[in-house]
């Protein structure tokens, strides 16, 4: 039986998606051979670490205004709540005068502090083709950009190296960075379907604090069961690479890597228009791609993401 093409009058033209991400114990830190004089001045000092823990709450809402049976509109507006604890691991002997230089030196590069503020939204169009390799098969493409409202910062390294208080955490690029993605849906057997995508965000040029962010690149693939009409639970294998980003034209050591989770969800179709899903991520590797560099490790991740169709 053939596909019956819909209007725009016969199908629900909007969609809002609201996920609620929580990261709650991403861990990182560097080696550090540096101090603060009482007079502001970067001194030597004995060596030791700095350790930050990292909390991440972050909601994204996303409306989707649906064109046509084939193409659609969205627009995804994030907020995130980011809690930092900073410590310090000691390694060599260090006197009271030291000491005292040491936890100087870490308050003007970590600080127990919550950062909040939007990071950059998202704009894309989407086209969608059903049938492509099987009947009821699904591939959407959507491309667009970035739109830089997240708060950025200025160049920590030449700010430290001045002995100067800065902030390593961004909640955005300053740039509009060109995003491409992909989705397939395979239905295999009654309820089973297959899924694989792919995301990538490629930034070009430098904002006007000389900052370019990084590339990405994140792809998934695994499956959806629907058991019921109302509830179905789906298997994932997710990857997700970030190349390294730059200040005027040198190395960010804060970034650059590669990792990989495992994700386990379920979904409930609770009123008419309305669905609930939750994820649990699990990390699986993650792996550094410079020796020197300080990229945050990811622990588990939870999300909750409420849809709602009208």
């Amino acid at each position: 039986m053939n596909e019956v093409s819909l209007t725009s009058k016969e199908i629900d033209q909007f969609r809002v998606n609201v996920n609620m991400l929580v990261s709650p114990d991403a861990q990182g830190g560097h080696l550090e051979s540096r101090g603060l004089s009482s007079t502001g001045e970067v001194v030597d000092a004995p060596l030791h670490r700095h350790h930050v823990a990292l909390s991440t709450y972050r909601i994204d809402v996303a409306l989707q205004y649906l064109l046509s049976d084939q193409w659609s509109l969205q627009a995804t507006v994030p907020y995130a709540v980011r809690n930092q604890e900073a410590s310090v691991e000691w390694i060599d002997p260090v006197s009271p005068e030291e000491r005292q230089a040491i936890l100087r030196s870490r308050d003007i590069h970590h600080r127990n502090e919550t950062y909040t503020g939007f990071s950059d939204a998202d704009l894309l169009f989407g086209y969608k083709v059903r049938g492509l390799l099987k009947t009821n098969d699904v591939l959407s493409a959507r491309l667009g950009t970035t739109i830089p409202i997240g708060k950025t910062e200025e160049n920590p390294w030449e700010l430290g190296d001045a002995g100067i208080e800065h902030l390593h955490i961004q909640f955005g690029t300053g740039t509009f960075n060109p995003i491409a993605n992909l989705q397939y849906n395979l239905p295999l057997y009654r309820g089973l379907i297959i899924t694989a995508s792919a995301r990538g965000m490629l930034p070009f040029y430098e904002n006007s604090k000389t900052y370019r962010g990084s590339a990405e690149l994140g792809w998934t693939t695994g499956f959806t069961y629907r058991l019921f009409d109302w509830f179905s639970f789906s298997g994932n294998y997710l990857g997700f690479y970030q190349s390294a980003a730059a200040w005027a034209g040198e190395r960010d050591i804060n970034t650059g890597l590669r990792y990989s989770m495992a994700a386990f969800g379920m979904s409930l179709a609770t009123l008419e228009g309305i669905s609930v899903s939750a994820n649990v991520m699990f990390p699986l590797t993650q792996e550094n791609l410079y020796d020197e560099s300080d990229a945050i490790e990811f622990g588990n991740l939870v999300s909750l993401t409420t849809s709602y169709v009208f």
